[in-house]
């Protein structure tokens, strides 16, 4: 979904420089930095604090406060880069592939509304929409990836950072980013189909993708907040000593064998967090059920934590044990794609949670030439690679 013309050129030799901003629940998140070669190379990761319903479920609801935290945002990162590639995000929001009769691209530009109509909460004219032809479907009915965004949503959002003196370039779904992250940090060594779950304040977002596309993604009701809520319920705590508490907590804990640890706070949690992971494995078995593996390919091989929530200490090896998936933090710099420059020692750590603004600032990239391909399905899966 895009608001100007987007840039075609690849970066230069030299780099050029980008500018991304993640607007979640919780803060304004900022990644500045410069495009060199097929590498994002990072120099400023700036974050400001957002009370609680500014923001709610996507939609800005109080645009002063809103706008002042970008302000203070731009300003604690030193910025004077105008252009901005934008993310948005909410359980309104669309992201699905829809089977249409075959057409060419031009005359689904032009009936696009009238095709979403059937997918969508409300009118199509109440939607920024746009989509993506799949590879897949046959010669009577083409595979489109329908994306849609209401504007009660998107159009404050663009408002309030054209009022700070940006000019957006792009503005997208928020588990594209991530799952542009994921693609470009991981590239070749992911399966033909895998999961990615942002454990975020307000919400936890289960993504799946599929031959190099996503093809689901469903928000729970169930994430970090949910987790202070209890604390602060049950122990009297207050928001910041609840976060300090989170932060001490090991999931792993609960994976140990004979007489458990006496941790109360750990107690607490564990139903609602086996709550949220029943949530999840009921998420993964619909995608099964709508998407039979066939010839090897389309079972789930992978799980990707990201987000704020994901840092709790031991999550992914928790995840792993009740999914039965095989499940990793994501760790945006730990290959070439992402360089980090003039970062901090604490932001370089906790990676996981700028995977989205990350992605973001790679679109320029992915545009010039995608990390992920998808390939014929039609083709036999090929084996998995096993360590001698």
């Amino acid at each position: 979904m895009s608001r100007k013309k987007l840039p075609k050129a690849r970066p230069s030799a030299k780099g050029a420089p980008v500018l991304a901003i993640d607007i979640g629940a919780c803060s304004v998140k900022l990644c500045a930095g410069v495009l060199q070669g097929r590498t994002l190379r990072v120099e400023r990761l700036a974050e400001t604090p957002l009370p609680a319903d500014a923001v709610r479920e996507g939609a800005i609801l109080d645009p002063d406060t809103v706008y002042r935290a970008l302000r203070a945002t731009l300003q604690s990162a030193g910025v004077k880069h105008k252009s901005v590639w934008l993310t948005v995000g909410g359980p309104q929001t669309t992201a699905r592939p829809v089977r249409l009769p075959r057409m060419a691209p031009d005359v689904l530009q032009k009936s696009i509304q009238f095709e979403a109509t059937r997918y969508l909460p409300s009118a199509a004219e109440e939607h920024l929409i746009g989509f993506h032809i799949l590879p897949t479907g046959t010669e009577e009915q083409m595979e489109v990836l329908l994306v849609a965004a209401p504007r009660s949503t998107t159009d404050p959002l663009l408002e309030l950072v054209e009022k700070a003196g940006l000019e957006p370039q792009l503005l997208e779904l928020q588990p594209f980013a991530a799952l542009r992250t994921v693609q470009a940090v991981y590239g070749d060594a992911l399966p033909y189909a895998y999961a990615l779950v942002d454990l975020g304040g307000e919400h936890t977002q289960i993504t799946v993708a599929r031959n190099a596309t996503l093809v689901l993604t469903r928000f729970i009701p169930i994430a970090s907040n949910t987790f202070s809520a209890a604390l602060k319920g049950y122990f009297n705590y207050t928001e910041e000593e609840a976060e300090q508490v989170k932060r001490g907590l090991n999931l792993e804990e609960l994976l140990q064998t004979g007489q458990p640890q006496e941790n109360p706070p750990l107690r607490l949690l564990q139903p609602i967090i086996d709550e949220l992971i029943r949530e999840i494995r009921r998420s993964l078995n619909y995608y099964q059920s709508q998407y039979p593996s066939q010839g090897g390919h389309g079972r789930i091989e992978r799980l990707f934590l990201y987000g704020g929530g994901a840092q709790m200490h031991g999550a992914a090896a928790y995840f792993e044990h009740k999914l039965g998936i095989p499940t990793q933090l994501v760790n945006p710099f730990e290959g070439e794609a992402i360089a980090p420059g003039g970062i901090a020692l604490e932001q370089l750590e906790a990676g996981a949670r700028w995977a989205t603004v990350l992605g973001n600032a790679l679109a320029p990239l992915e545009m010039a030439q995608p990390f992920a391909e998808p390939v014929d399905e039609s083709e036999p899966a090929a084996a998995p690679v096993t360590a001698a």
